[in-house]
């Protein structure tokens, strides 16, 4: 049995990722630098009357943000890049690229957990609440004054650890082969671990054992 990468789709990576924020940071950086691109190419008819001209009006041709418009979107421009930058310091796939490793070691690596010794083992922690309690500085109207809080801490007075004994039940990993990591330029990998009884006898000898345990705690 082999597993290979799965790719998502784009609409999934921008909802998992939060990558739809960089996206429309993005548009909105390039609607701005089209505002600005516009006002240098664009020219507009305009007329004025100036008493030098004898009550005459002048027609030329300006450009529409020729009063200072052309700063607002320079200003929203700034800002919204100002905003890109926290955004992707931020940014989760950042981070996880930090740990990249090539693909020999994340075979490795997967080889050793695969013929690591596995392990089955239960906890139990006994504990009771205690009531104590502390003086705690508070201030009203600019004035300290001391007051006496009550409240309940935890105290563990007992820790039990037990294993599963699988030796007469055995054990196989049926985890599959990864393949086809080579052909993706970037592959996350998330390792999760489960088990399950390859038949009735080792899970009788499961639920014995746990039985025992938990029912021998109770006792003492």
């Amino acid at each position: 049995m082999s597993q290979r990468p799965i790719q998502p789709s784009f609409t999934k990576s921008l909802c998992r990722e939060s990558h739809w924020k960089c996206l429309l940071l993005s548009l909105l950086m390039y609607g701005c630098l089209g505002a600005v691109a516009w006002c240098h190419v664009t020219t507009v008819t305009r007329l004025t009357f100036s008493s030098a001209y004898q009550g005459n009006s002048l027609m030329y041709h300006d450009s529409p943000c020729s009063n200072g418009y052309v700063y607002i979107p320079l200003a929203f421009l700034l800002m919204l890049y100002a905003v890109y930058l926290v955004e992707c310091w931020h940014c989760q796939a950042r981070h996880e690229l930090q740990h990249r490793v090539d693909v020999s070691s994340v075979r490795e690596r997967v080889g050793r957990m695969q013929q690591a010794t596995p392990c089955i083992w239960w906890k139990a922690i006994s504990y009771h609440y205690v009531r104590r309690t502390r003086q705690v500085t508070r201030y009203r109207n600019g004035d300290a004054y001391t007051t006496t809080q009550v409240y309940h801490e935890r105290v563990n007075t007992h820790v039990a650890e037990a294993e599963f004994d699988y030796a007469r039940c055995g054990v196989r990993d049926v985890s599959k082969a990864l393949v086809g990591l080579e052909g993706a330029p970037a592959t996350r990998l998330r390792f999760t671990k489960c088990f399950s009884f390859a038949s009735v006898e080792a899970e009788n000898a499961y639920l014995c054992q746990r039985a025992r345990f938990f029912g021998a705690l109770e006792e003492s």
